[in-house]
């Protein structure tokens, strides 16, 4: 069969960006959500879940920046 290439190839790539630029991922989610295609669909979960893990992610490393480095700053 040929299956034709979409714009967001290499997907990969985008999953990516969407952990890195949270902003992005979510922004990807929600329009590739409203093109109502099952593939469509599926990229919009997987963009907006690697989105969601950035966000955490970076709330991860800044609490722990915060225990690491505000409790030296505390010690003092």
């Amino acid at each position: 069969m040929n299956e034709e290439k979409t714009a967001l190839e290499p997907k990969w790539l985008w999953y990516v960006i969407s952990f890195i630029l949270p902003v992005v991922g979510l922004i990807l989610g929600i329009l590739y959500r409203r093109k109502g295609h099952p593939e469509s669909a599926g990229f919009a979960k997987k963009t907006t879940i690697a989105a969601v893990l950035g966000i955490v992610a970076c709330v991860a490393f800044y609490v722990v920046w915060f225990f690491v480095f505000g409790a030296a700053e505390l010690m003092k």
